[in-house]
């Protein structure tokens, strides 16, 4: 049986590699496009909140200024009452996030590791509910929270923490990531005289902190961005929240856009800083969520 030459396997070889360099190459480029692309609106931001207002509103567009500056930054922060409307959003957004990791993780746990009756129904019907608009469900949460007369509160707290498990994703996310436990684990541990809280909190918490941490980060974003639902249950300023204090200075007749953009980058800095410290937890997590279903 005759063999190909040495010549011409070290061609192919050699052929193969060069095209694995080349589509190595052309992924490596195209993904510094994607991320110069991305990255460009936050460089717009971080350029229109620190240039003067001839050159926000100069025509074309001056991408890079002569003079860059920290007065926006005060004069925006002037108009507005920041120090109580950063205070109204930490006190809704950390009993939020606390009980949004609470309560997802609470049920997911159960979906994951509990055997009770009708539980892949049960579990169908909550995933269903991510398909549920938020709008349907606004008039029957007004009317509960003007009932028990929190409407228009300064702090949300209560309703906060008990309708932050409400997420159906969370709830997806962290069952999948329970599925991939070893069930010995419990069985040692129901071995040992454990029962199902202390598995939950002593192992499986443990073991479940980088999905955790992706929750958190999650939940915090959404909440600290949250407008809508502000905008119709607090009524004052002094009880608005930092993105509703960005959009009065947006509303304003005054043309003042680098304000507005000096504002707009102290709203966004916490979002970026935790996205930061937890980039590595939210990688992890969203790999090992996905092992398996």
């Amino acid at each position: 049986m005759e063999t190909a030459p040495a010549p011409m396997k070290y061609t192919s070889i050699k052929k193969a590699k060069n095209r694995r360099r080349a589509i190595h190459f052309g992924l490596i480029v195209l993904s510094l496009l994607l991320a110069l692309i991305f990255a460009f609106p936050l460089y717009w931001l971080l350029r229109g909140a620190m240039v003067s207002h001839s050159e926000i509103l100069a025509r074309p567009p001056v991408f890079f200024p002569k003079e860059l500056g920290f007065e926006n930054f005060r004069l925006g922060l002037e108009r507005i009452q920041f120090w109580r409307q950063l205070w109204n959003s930490v006190s809704i957004v950390v009993p939020y996030v606390i009980g949004t990791v609470i309560t997802t993780s609470f049920a997911a746990y159960a979906f994951a590791k509990l055997r009770f009756p009708m539980r892949g129904a049960w579990f169908v019907l909550v995933i269903s509910s991510m398909m549920l608009p938020s709008a349907v469900t606004l008039l029957p949460q007004f009317s509960l929270y003007t009932s028990l007369g929190l409407a228009g509160k300064p702090a949300l707290i209560i309703p906060a923490f008990f309708c932050a498990g409400g997420n159906a994703y969370f709830v997806f996310l962290l069952r999948q990531f329970f599925m991939t436990i070893p069930a010995e684990l419990s069985e040692a541990a129901k071995i040992d005289g454990a029962g199902y809280f202390r598995i939950y909190y002593r192992i499986m918490l443990p073991l479940i902190r980088p999905a955790m941490i992706v929750v958190a980060l999650f939940s915090f974003i959404n909440c600290w961005n949250e407008f809508f639902y502000t905008m119709i249950y607090l009524k004052t300023e002094a009880d608005y929240t930092l993105p509703m204090g960005l959009y009065m200075v947006n509303g304003m007749r005054i043309p003042n856009y680098e304000q507005v953009m000096a504002l707009a980058l102290i709203v966004t800095l916490p979002c970026l800083v935790f996205f930061l410290i937890g980039n590595k937890y939210f990688v992890e997590g969203i790999t090992l969520t996905g092992i398996k279903g």
